[in-house]
């Protein structure tokens, strides 16, 4: 769990740099006044947002996986589903939609 959850943010990390990284080279080109057109076409922005979106959906699924996970090790330690939202930072409700998911998996 933990592992799958490190290797998606650091594929993440790769995507962001990447991204970044173009994104600059393309702001070079246009304050050298090269064609917009051009320059954006460089960018691949399609390729560049796909490359991202499922970088985010992989962490999201990690860290989704890694909660429930928790939940469950924690509910069965004897932690309430409030001191779970309290730790975690969100609503009692969505502590409760989690812990219920945890129970189901």
């Amino acid at each position: 769990m933990v592992e799958e959850l490190l290797d998606s943010l650091a594929a993440l990390r790769v995507s962001t740099r990447e991204t970044e990284t173009a994104v600059r080279r393309a702001m070079k080109k246009a304050h050298r006044g090269e064609d917009l057109a051009t320059v954006l076409a460089s960018l691949e922005p399609a390729k560049t947002r796909h490359s991202m979106n499922e970088a985010l959906k992989s962490v999201e699924q990690a860290r989704h996986e890694m909660r429930l996970a928790v939940f469950a090790e924690a509910l069965d330690r004897g932690t309430s589903i409030g001191e779970l939202g309290r730790i975690f930072g969100f609503s009692r409700q969505l502590a409760a939609r989690y812990a219920k998911e945890a129970r189901q998996g």
